[in-house]
Formats: structure tokens, C-alpha cells, sequence
């Protein structure tokens, strides 16, 4: 036999002999498995077993002195191991022996490896480290970030191998497995990364001399098609302290009665540091009291007159069913981003004035109703675990109503500091779940464009008489009827329908009438013709058309009809919503006037912004749309054709204008889009922007210098096709009114791409289309 073991290539194997012996006094069915390395080219060669080892002898010699030894008892696997090694294994003619046992515990299986050989002076020392291992220890516990996985304990299988001496020590391997067994069952980790680095630190403190640990963990139910899980090794040098690192958790969180996220880090330390300094929060709120946007406008106010607090934007707003207590009035809900100085801690001291002493918020009890609710959603990347606060807000991700009205202001790439995926996956996720009934009847959620409550508010008691007007969209599902606006021009040079009798008001009274009987749902009146080219009206003459129409429409029909004023003068805007207009519709959004923006923000009036070019006499002179330079912009939606360009570069351009309107006040519950058809575009590009409406819609871009994040999700969209030159062209109807096929067309198709208002001229006609193309497109009918 060669004395030098490392030399050795051949193997003879006894494997999984059944032994039973008294292990710490109690009877133990044990696995052993024994190798020997040897050398049996002369046994092969003779074909005489003499000169190898005859493993029929080792398994007799193992089970006699199982027999001989059963009242023995030992401490340890380990230590029956040792004494199999020396007492039987070296008994036969060899030099290196690994010996591995086996055994089941309640909830593991435990293995230990033992590596020997015999040196040049006839002792058996080690040949290699020694190894334990702690197999299949099945678990569960409450480990994960999604709602699911904190309201019930997820079943988790560990592994636990590390690298030990044990020819001269006996280490208590066997409360090792009992001791992660109650570690685990009573945490409460977001990351097995997390889990795993403690159960290794659990390890080296109950057996410190250990080598080497790798703790290895499979979650096996949280995919349907695989187990996923990570492992992770550590050593003596690497594990770190010992007496301060292992995580301790308060049993009050060890629960699935309620969603509790743990914090290990100590970030929240940071809050002192920051004071002072500018940080980017994000803010939920919700009302179902009173007047809802009376009290949301208040609590944005109060924010703004802060002097640590800026409120920089809005999200639209959405009409949500009341989650966790059913029986209450459903929810208007909104997100803000703003900028402050304050500490957490201080900012929700704020937040809670607002609700309690302004707003004179009464809380019965949880999730009940409330005149304003207000939840730091994020603070910067902040994870702050304390009593009273919770940032990231530890619901965010189960609600629909903050998740998409946060995204409106959140890019696409924007990173949960918690859960480390994009809040956007979140959602994506969120949508496709269907929502537990007990919980919440619906998670759909419809857009609000609020129509103005005429101010000043005087009281009270008035204040809770003023009703809540608005128009309502399910933008999320495209589940509502598309809405009609009915051209009223009071014009005698309309490139339509221009006539003296426009401005006769008896006569255009009675077009309101048949526009009211054939249940058009928006009147847009406007005395100022707007095509390319044509000559524009002084203020004066611009008042004296529009304002006297408006109060009659509004004497005769009053809050039943809403009424739109296509205007691009911000005194003719002012007056008309002081008559009582709902709506402002500029074809210019406000680029012909700079005073637009302060009167659109202070009566927090509808706004609709319509796409254009230089002015009435160039616009039609500046229709190339080649792509231009991102600069500082990043989009989010690939340009994958010329038509993509095209809406683009119309995006881009009525996206530097809705940077401006936020920055005078105006919120994104007031904006409607209209990507402005023959407005600076010839035919091929009026085709494209139709065509192009999906990806209009989705539009995102965040600009990397002021980190500003403008999208167009779930903003409604007009789209104008109304009897314009472009369909004279491809059709050859020279006059306008021959053009009512080819509006037809247009329209459907325009429903049919993602338009959500249409602004026509023949609404009769019209109505009939609206209707046959929401039944094709919607399935409404």
C-alpha cells in the first residue's frame, strides 16, 4: 500500500450501511458511508481481492461493532464517527479514509464528513477539513416585501455547511439545527440575502470553531415554475462582530395580522444630517368628506405657504372605492411631489396639522372616513421603521390609488428603496391581480377633471353646500363613453361655418338648444377663428362675441351644460369663467399669451392644450418634425419609425409648455391634450398623429438636469378632425361642409387609436359615429 495518500487514485466504497447507536442517550438511526483510497491496479490486474480492500469485511466489522458497542453512549455523531475511524476503518490495510454519516432530526437531515489518514509515523491525523451539513431544514417564516408574503409565512429550505476540525473537538453540532430553527421561525427579513448573513453569524457564535459556513435558502412558493433562493460563505475573518451584528427582532413584528416591514439598516440616522438640506418627497392623499377638492386645494395650499415646503406637481386625480371599511363614501385620491428642508419626523408633525387643525379631520377609526388624509409615500430614498412612521409608506405597493397616480410622477427606472424593483413593476403587478372582496369592491380607478366651484368660499356652512363638479374618464381600462364637444362658432369668418348670423344671439341660442337636445356633452364656443392665416379679432370685439353667449347658456341651462371657451386671451378666459364657463380650450396653450397660465391656476379651471406652431400667420410654414436633440431629456418610449419621430417632437414641444404651467400653479388634473390637428401640420403628419395616439399617450420623458418627470398616462386626449382641409385634401371635397364623410372616417378612427373627447362640427352625425365606435373599439353599446 502507498503511504502517500494524495497519490491515491482508486476508491472502494461501502455506502448508507444502516447502524443504530445511543447518540446524547437517545436511540438514533444512522447512514454511514466510508471510502477508501487506495491503489488496486495489482488487485485488477490479478483479479485477487487480497490485494485490495474487501468491503464485505468492512460492513461485517462496522455491524459487529454496532453490536458489541449498543449500550455505549456517545456524545455526538462526531465522536461515533471518531471511534468507526480508528476502531474499524484503519483496521484495514489502507492509508486514507473519509467517513460520512448521516442522520434525521425533526425537521433536517445532518451529515458529518470526516477526512483521516495515517502519516508516515503510523498516526491518524486529518486529511483535509472535517465537514457538518444541515440539509433539507424546512421552515416557514415571514420573509418577502409583497403583500402576500407579509399576511403569511412563507416555506423556506435551508442548508447549512461548514468546514470544521473534528478529530480533537466535539462542538455541539446537534443545537445547531434547533437553533436556526427558532431563529428563523421568529424573524421577519425583506431578503434571504438578509436571512442567510445571520443564520451564518448564528452559526459562528454557537460553534466558533468553525472554518468556513455556507447557509444556503430556497423560497418554494413564491414561483409556480421553479424554487429561487441565494447561498452565501463566510469565514472567521469575514462574518464581522459576533456579538453585535446577529439581528434581533421585537416579537411584536413576528405577525401576519398586519403588514410590517423591518428596517436593519440605520438610515434613519441620517434624518438629523439632513436638516436643512433639499429633499425630493412624495406625498398621497385622499378625501371623502365634504367638499374633496375644496379640501385637497386647501392642504396643497398650506403646504405651498410653508416656508420649509414647495409642492412642485400634482397627479391627476381618481375616484377609488374605499379599501379595508367598505361602508363609506368612495375616495378622491391624488399624489404631490414636493421639495423641503424638513426632517420626516418633522414634516409629518406638518402633515398632521394640516389634517387635524385645518382641516378638522375626525378620526373615529382606521381607514375610516376623512375631510384629508395625507402619507409620506418616499423621502428621497429614505427607509425609515419607526413607530410612527413608515417610509416607504408599507401599504403603497397593495394600493392602486397611490401606485398610479405616483407613477405620474415617478419615471419608469425610478428603484423601491425597499423592495429594489421599479415602483412601475409594481403596479404592472398590482393591475393584473384581482382584488380580495373583503378588502376593497373594486380597484378600478376613474380620472377626475374637475370643473370650478365658484369662489370665494364663503363659510362653512357654504362650503359644504357647493357641490363637486367634474368630468370622469376610466382611463386605465379606455371603459368610458368617448365625449362630444359641439363647435359653437359666434364668428362670421370660420373657415366652416362663418356667418353674420353667428353673431346674432337669438340665432345661436337656438343652436344650443339642438345641441342640448341631441345630448352633446360639451359646448365649446369660440369668437375668434383660429385657421392659418386668417385675420384676429381685437379683445374688445373677441368679449363682446363670447361673454353675452356664455351667461344666456348658463342663465338658460345652468350647471347641466358645461361650456368650453375657445380662447387664446387670458381676459377673455377670466370674464368667461366669471360668467360661468367650465372650460378653457387654447390653441395655442398658452404661448400667445403669458398671463394664460395665472388665470388657468387661479380659478383651477379645465384646461385643454392644443398643439401648435409660431403663430396664426406661420404656423402653416412650420411643419418639419425631424427629429430633434434629447439634451438633457431622457424618453422613455423608442422612436421606431418616421411616425414616432413626428409625435415626439409634438410631445416634446407641449411637454416644455406643461413644465412651465406646473411651475405657475396649474395641476395635472387640469390638463386635456389635444396634439393639434391642422395646427402647424400638413397631411402626412396629421395622418401620423392620428395613427400615432398610442404612443402619444404614453409619452414619458424626465429631464436629467431639473429632474422633472412629465407623462401624458391617463391625461385625457381631444382630438379635432372636424371637417379640416387635410380630409379635403385626400377626399378632393373643397368645401368644408363636404367633408362629413370624411370626419366620419376620421373620428372612428381617432376612437379607435385612444381619443377620448372628439371636438366636431356636425354633432348629430357625430353622435351616431361616437356611439358605433365605442361599440367596435370599447365594447360600450
Amino acid at each position: 500500500m502507498n503511504d502517500d495518500a494524495s497519490s491515491l487514485k482508486d476508491v472502494v466504497i461501502v455506502k448508507d450501511l444502516q447502524y443504530s447507536a445511543l447518540i446524547n442517550s437517545h436511540k438514533q438511526d444512522i447512514l454511514i458511508t466510508t471510502k477508501f483510497k487506495t491503489d488496486f491496479a495489482k488487485a485488477s490486474s490479478t483479479d485477487e481481492l487480497k490485494y485490495s480492500i474487501n468491503y464485505a469485511v468492512v460492513s461485517r466489522s462496522i455491524k459487529d461493532y454496532e453490536e458489541e458497542h449498543e449500550e455505549q453512549n456517545y456524545p455526538s455523531i462526531a465522536s461515533l464517527g471518531n471511534k468507526l475511524v480508528t476502531d474499524v476503518a484503519f483496521k484495514q490495510n489502507c492509508a486514507h479514509v473519509t467517513m460520512i454519516l448521516k442522520s434525521k432530526e425533526s425537521n433536517h437531515n445532518v451529515s458529518i464528513i470526516l477526512n483521516r489518514m495515517v502519516n508516515q509515523e503510523g498516526k491518524i491525523v486529518n486529511a483535509g477539513t472535517d465537514q457538518c451539513l444541515l440539509e433539507d431544514l424546512s421552515l416557514s417564516t415571514i420573509i418577502g416585501i409583497f403583500t402576500f408574503e407579509r399576511f403569511q409565512k412563507q416555506p423556506v429550505i435551508l442548508k447549512v455547511d461548514f468546514d470544521i476540525n473534528l478529530l480533537n473537538e466535539d462542538p455541539p453540532v446537534s443545537l445547531l439545527g434547533a437553533a436556526v430553527t427558532k431563529y428563523i421561525e421568529n424573524s421577519n427579513f425583506k431578503t434571504v440575502e438578509a436571512l442567510v448573513l445571520n443564520v451564518n453569524k448564528l452559526a459562528f457564535k454557537l460553534i466558533p470553531s468553525i472554518i468556513d459556513c455556507k447557509v444556503q435558502v430556497l423560497k418554494t412558493d413564491i414561483i409556480d415554475y421553479c424554487d429561487v433562493g441565494v447561498s452565501s460563505t463566510r469565514s472567521k475573518n469575514t462574518i464581522g462582530d459576533l456579538d453585535t451584528g446577529i439581528v434581533q427582532f421585537d416579537s411584536k413584528d413576528i405577525t401576519t395580522e398586519q403588514f410590517v416591514i423591518p428596517t436593519l439598516n440605520v438610515e434613519t440616522k441620517q434624518e438629523r444630517e439632513g436638516e436643512g438640506k433639499d429633499h425630493t418627497v412624495f406625498l398621497a392623499f385622499g378625501s371623502n368628506q365634504g367638499h374633496q377638492l375644496h379640501n385637497i386645494l386647501q392642504a396643497i395650499e398650506e403646504l405651498n405657504l410653508h416656508e420649509h415646503i414647495e409642492v412642485l406637481q400634482s397627479s391627476s386625480l381618481y375616484k377609488s372605492k374605499p379599501m379595508y371599511y367598505l361602508d363609506q363614501p368612495d375616495f378622491v385620491n391624488g399624489c404631490l411631489k414636493i421639495s423641503t428642508t424638513l426632517s420626516p419626523h418633522q414634516l409629518l408633525k406638518v402633515l398632521k396639522n394640516i389634517e387635524y387643525s385645518s382641516l378638522k379631520r375626525v378620526k373615529e377609526f382606521d381607514n375610516g372616513p376623512r375631510t384629508i388624509d395625507l402619507d409620506i409615500i418616499l423621502y428621497d430614498s429614505l427607509i425609515v421603521n419607526d413607530p410612527d412612521l413608515n417610509i416607504p409608506h408599507i401599504r403603497m405597493i397593495e394600493r392602486s390609488f397611490v401606485l398610479v397616480p405616483l407613477c405620474e410622477l415617478l419615471p419608469p427606472d425610478f428603484i423601491h428603496p425597499v423592495t429594489a424593483e421599479p415602483i412601475y413593476d409594481h403596479l404592472q403587478q398590482l393591475m393584473q391581480q384581482q382584488p380580495a372582496s373583503d378588502i376593497q369592491e373594486s380597484t378600478d380607478l376613474v380620472s377626475l377633471i374637475p370643473l370650478p366651484t365658484r369662489f370665494p368660499m364663503l363659510d362653512e356652512e357654504t362650503n359644504k353646500s357647493l357641490k363637486f363638479r367634474y368630468l370622469e374618464y376610466d382611463l386605465v381600462h379606455r371603459k368610458t363613453v368617448t365625449q362630444l364637444m359641439a363647435i359653437l362658432n359666434i364668428t362670421p369668418d370660420s373657415f366652416s361655418d362663418g356667418s353674420d348670423s353667428n353673431l346674432e344671439l337669438a340665432a345661436t341660442m337656438r343652436k344650443v338648444d339642438e345641441m342640448v337636445a341631441n345630448a352633446v356633452d360639451i359646448i365649446d364656443v369660440g369668437g375668434c377663428s383660429t385657421r392659418p392665416g386668417s385675420e384676429q379679432p381685437s379683445l374688445d370685439v373677441e368679449l363682446q362675441r363670447v361673454l353675452p353667449v356664455v351667461k344666456e347658456i348658463k342663465k338658460t341651462y345652468g350647471e347641466s351644460v358645461i361650456v368650453s371657451v375657445d380662447t387664446y386671451r387670458s381676459e377673455v378666459a377670466e370674464e368667461a369663467i366669471k360668467l360661468g364657463a367650465d372650460i378653457i380650450n387654447d390653441i395655442s396653450a398658452g404661448k400667445f399669451d403669458d398671463k394664460m397660465y395665472d388665470v388657468v391656476a387661479k380659478y383651477n379651471v379645465p384646461y385643454i392644450i392644443n398643439h401648435t406652431r409660431g403663430n396664426i400667420e406661420t404656423m402653416k410654414k412650420l411643419v418639419n418634425y425631424s427629429q430633434t436633440t434629447d439634451g438633457e431629456l431622457t424618453l422613455y418610449n423608442k422612436r421606431k419609425t418616421s411616425e414616432d419621430i413626428i409625435v415626439t417632437e409634438v410631445a416634446k414641444e407641449l411637454s416644455e409648455l406643461i413644465s412651465k404651467m406646473y411651475s405657475k400653479g396649474i395641476r395635472r388634473w387640469q390638463l386635456i391634450l389635444d396634439p393639434g390637428l391642422g395646427f402647424a401640420k400638413n397631411v402626412n403628419e396629421n395622418l401620423s398623429v392620428i395613427r400615432g395616439l398610442p404612443f402619444f399617450k404614453k409619452y414619458k420623458q424626465f429631464n436629467t438636469k431639473t429632474k422633472e418627470y412629465i407623462c401624458f398616462d391617463y391625461i385625457p386626449v381631444l382630438l379635432g378632425p372636424s371637417r379640416k382641409k387635410f380630409i379635403g385634401t385626400i377626399t378632393g371635397k373643397e368645401t368644408a361642409a363636404e367633408r362629413i364623410n370624411g370626419t366620419s372616417a376620421s373620428i372612428t378612427a381617432g376612437i379607435g387609436f385612444g381619443s377620448d373627447i372628439v371636438r366636431v362640427h356636425d354633432f348629430k352625425e357625430m353622435k351616431d359615429v361616437c356611439l358605433m365606435g365605442d361599440a367596435i373599439y370599447k365594447n360600450l353599446h
